[in-house]
């Protein structure tokens, strides 16, 4: 195993070039609708890949958090108005590049506490713009956890997303050092409910942030106990000093026993990759488990 040295040649990705007319034409299309991705917010390694093949995440309400999880590089600061533009924006942003399977996000609204609300209803218009302007189109939701809040949750569910996501990030022991405002057991919570509302859920963690493989275990046999359908695991790179350290690089070999593991003691379909993040392969993800 790697444990706190240089960056693996396998996790390098290349930068962009200025003539990838593809990468261009996103960024064209995103700046005019003035949009956010979690792609440019968290600094995520597959931007270039992702916008070269004409896809992005869009990352709505805001591209600033009201949480402070340690290992996520999106601002935390006081989060600013909604833009009641927004849904509107994205679903045309979804025309403009012609997309058939979407992937939308969120920062975490805890704020936007009244009528249970957390950025749920912002995320039903957003879902309704779409569709009305993209005819088939399927679509995926990556959400918080709106503090567990089941009147939140139903909007969600009731507005039917092709598949439900949310994270649930690391083992239960590093969450009051990773994710201080969240519990690792409302996240179980959420996803259980979803799943009894008839979605397909998803879900996604890092490695390399102190756990045993004894935690991943216990993690991803948590995760199969609420009937998770997808998951995604890839390996924690440090966005900035400010942030947690890398504990470990995991080799490849280690990321063929975990996805064995997954395949082989739970009916997970994973997606385990170094640079896997929660939508990496999402397409892909939901056709295999649709056929």
């Amino acid at each position: 195993m790697l444990v706190k040295n240089r960056l693996p040649e396998y996790l390098k990705t290349k930068i962009a070039s200025v003539d990838d007319n593809e990468y261009k034409k996103v960024r064209r299309i995103l700046n005019k609708n003035n949009l956010n991705t979690v792609c440019d917010s968290a600094r995520c390694p597959n931007k270039c890949e992702c916008y070269n093949s004409g896809s992005a995440t869009f990352l709505i309400l805001g591209d600033t958090c009201s949480r402070n999880c340690a290992f996520c590089n999106i601002s935390q600061k006081v989060p600013l108005s909604i833009d009641e533009q927004e849904p509107y924006n994205v679903a045309r942003a979804v025309f403009e590049l012609g997309l058939k399977y979407c992937v939308i996000t969120s920062v975490t609204r805890d704020d936007l506490k009244e009528n249970h609300d957390f950025g749920s209803i912002h995320y039903v218009n957003t879902v309704n713009e779409v569709r009305k302007l993209n005819n088939g189109v399927k679509i995926e939701l990556l959400t918080p956890d709106f503090k567990g809040d089941r009147i939140a949750l139903s909007r969600i569910a009731n507005v039917c997303p092709n598949v439900f996501n949310h994270n649930i990030e690391t083992v239960k022991r590093l969450y009051p050092i990773a994710r201080q405002m969240a519990d690792y057991h409302c996240s179980l919570e959420v996803l259980s409910y979803m799943k009894k509302s008839g979605l397909k859920i998803k879900s996604g963690f890092m490695l390399g942030l102190g756990e045993t493989f004894d935690e991943l275990k216990t993690l991803i046999l948590d995760l199969a106990n609420v009937g998770l359908d997808i998951v995604t695991v890839g390996q924690y790179i440090q966005p900035s000093k400010k942030h947690l350290e890398v504990e470990k690089y995991y080799t490849l070999e280690e990321y063929k026993i975990i996805e064995e593991f997954i395949s082989t003691e739970t009916d997970i379909y994973p997606v385990v990759y170094p640079l896997a993040r929660s939508s990496y392969k999402a397409f892909e993800a939901y056709q295999a488990i649709s056929r």
